[in-house]
């Protein structure tokens, strides 16, 4: 009975998972683009984020914590220890992007938000922030794809 409870619980960390990914990304984000202006987007993301990436830490710390106790319950086989390192990257990559990364897209938003109110143009402060964006975006692309690899090795 333990290990059919863990085993639910790791396939409820992956639903949580790979359902936070794609209703912010295929829904939430384009429906609030396309309805709020941009101060009030900026506020809500800034808002949002944070708790984004909170959900992440928090299922993939239940996805390895569940996945790991069912190896040490039944033995590990190699599906279990390719899961738990799979789990431990998605912490990784959702933590990184939760704190420093946001934080410094945050931080180069308000200097070009600055910039602008000053009639200056900062390219490369630009540059950095749409770099750091499209890291963002690569990082949550990957947590997708390893979230459907977990789910591939249920």
């Amino acid at each position: 009975m333990m290990v059919e409870t863990l085993a639910y619980l790791h396939i409820l960390a992956i639903a949580v998972l790979v359902g936070k990914v794609v209703f912010l990304s295929f829904v939430t984000a384009p429906v609030l683009a396309r309805t709020l202006d941009p101060d009030s987007f900026a506020k809500v993301v800034r808002q949002l984020f944070p708790q984004y990436y909170a959900l992440g830490m928090v299922a993939a710390t239940i996805g390895w914590a569940t996945i790991t106790s069912i190896g040490l319950l039944k033995g590990f086989g190699p599906i279990d220890l390719i899961s738990s390192t799979l789990w431990l990257g998605i912490l990784t990559i959702e933590n990184y992007c939760r704190s420093p990364l946001t934080p410094r897209i945050n931080a180069l938003s308000d200097r070009l938000k600055e910039a602008d109110q000053r009639g200056l143009n900062i390219l490369s402060v630009k540059k950095d922030r749409d770099d750091l964006h499209r890291l963002s975006v690569q990082l949550n692309s990957l947590v997708l794809i390893i979230g459907l690899c977990l789910i591939g090795l249920i």
